[in-house]
């Protein structure tokens, strides 16, 4: 059975919410009285409860600038890399997990980069619509979906989806659920 969490932010907050399941935490920093490895630094925590007693996993950067998950005993279980800032075309995020598998994401699937063609005239029209409305109208995002694959599985099922709402899709046992929260909160996560 998928894997489905969808993302939430707060003004003081930031949580995952999986779909029947208790949501996960995330805390900036590591977990109080928990030493991290030596040239590690602390990005942020994902717990089950709010005030980080119990973490998941906990997310640093390495000497490299990567990021990597690591466990609340610091077993390794996998390194996101981000695509630079200034990519603004279809940026490419990576997860390389431990056994040398990685996953390759891109924003803009084939089929949701043709919806977004098919859709643009009427969104067009609807905000066309609301210049002449009284309603104050958020501009908005682009019908895009990003899917985790392994390199040359150009049509086999991804490992991750995210779809434009937030939500995000882990399907079957392909990747660590931790792995996944972690991509989640690291795509949007001020760097």
């Amino acid at each position: 059975m998928p894997l489905t969490f969808t993302r939430h932010s707060y003004a003081k907050r930031y949580e995952l919410r999986p779909r029947g399941a208790a949501p996960v935490h995330v805390r900036r920093g590591a977990p109080e009285g928990r030493p991290l490895p030596e040239g590690c630094k602390p990005r942020f925590t994902l717990a089950a409860d709010p005030a980080g007693a119990s973490p998941l996993a906990v997310v640093v950067r390495q000497d490299g600038g990567r990021l990597a998950v690591l466990t609340p005993d610091h077993e390794h279980l996998a390194e996101l890399r981000l695509p630079p800032r200034k990519k603004r075309w279809r940026p490419a995020y990576e997860i390389h997990l431990p056994d040398g598998t990685a996953l390759h994401g891109r924003e803009g699937t084939v089929p949701s980069l043709l919806l977004c063609l098919v859709l643009l005239p009427f969104v067009l029209l609807y905000l066309i619509a609301l210049t002449f409305s009284d309603s104050p109208g958020d501009v908005p995002t682009a019908p895009l979906r990003t899917a985790w694959k392994r390199p040359g599985e150009l049509f086999g099922r991804p490992a991750l989806t995210e779809s434009t709402r937030g939500r995000f899709r882990v399907r079957g046992e392909r990747l660590d659920h931790r792995v996944a929260y972690a991509q989640a909160v690291a795509k949007y996560w001020e760097r």
